[in-house]
């Protein structure tokens, strides 16, 4: 995690507030709002200062450190874990490889260079069990032996909501609104990919990792506003 920016460094510093730094980033990063710099400051990604009143306020550093998260994400459709990896490297002084293709595929390299696994592989990987398999396989959310990356990734978060007593039955929803967004992003890329050449298939997988992306935010951000009526 990262460290606050140190008062004596603070003090001959400017500091924006939370307002100031959308003005600063917005421009470059239209989708940025403040619940998604809450949420990366709740992820341990960045720390900004505290007032004495509970303002936040953020170093030219902090600005800096943002913008850097921002590109990794979209540009390189990074992981937090991935992010918080290689800027905790940094903090300790490291000189850490930037993160790239090997170390996160991108959608279109996840697509097509992902390595198959069997039933076996994919329990030994994720400690899901074959009852759940079944049952996520009978509402569409993981497909038929061999598996690909992407379940290995579902099988995992089936896992960790059956602590909350969250099955796959449950997740029907998920699966419908997934298929929805599918379909309007075959709609959008279909023009592109009718072209037929490799250029054009790199541009669609483009496009479709940068629509995916606006509608996980989207998604993010409502999901956020609700829990956090929770704890007003």
């Amino acid at each position: 995690m990262s460290q606050p920016t140190p008062i004596f460094q603070a003090r001959n510093a400017k500091l924006f507030t939370i307002g100031q730094v959308l003005n600063e980033l917005t421009a470059e990063f239209s989708d940025l709002t403040q619940s998604k710099l809450r949420f990366l400051e709740e992820n341990g990604l960045v720390t900004p200062q505290r007032t004495d009143s509970g303002y936040r306020k953020f170093s030219e550093q902090d600005v800096a450190r943002l913008r850097l998260i921002l590109e990794m994400q979209r540009d390189r459709y990074l992981p937090l874990k991935v992010i918080r990896q290689y800027l905790s490297d940094l903090d300790e002084g490291k000189q850490p490889a930037f993160p790239g293709q090997a170390d996160a595929p991108s959608v279109k390299t996840r697509l097509t260079t992902a390595k198959k696994i069997t039933r076996i592989e994919l329990i030994a990987e994720t400690s899901i069990t074959d009852s759940l398999i079944a049952d996520a396989q009978s509402v569409g959310l993981i497909a038929e032996e061999p598996f690909d990356s992407n379940t290995i990734e579902i099988a995992r978060s089936i896992m960790q909501l059956q602590r909350f007593g969250i099955t796959p039955r449950h997740l029907r929803g998920v699966k419908a609104a997934a298929d929805r967004e599918i379909g309007i992003i075959q709609g959008v890329i279909a023009p592109v990919l009718g072209k037929k050449d490799s250029a054009s298939r790199s541009r669609a997988a483009h496009f479709a990792g940068e629509i995916q992306a606006h509608f996980a935010n989207i998604r993010n951000e409502m999901v956020i506003a609700e829990i956090a009526k929770i704890d007003d």
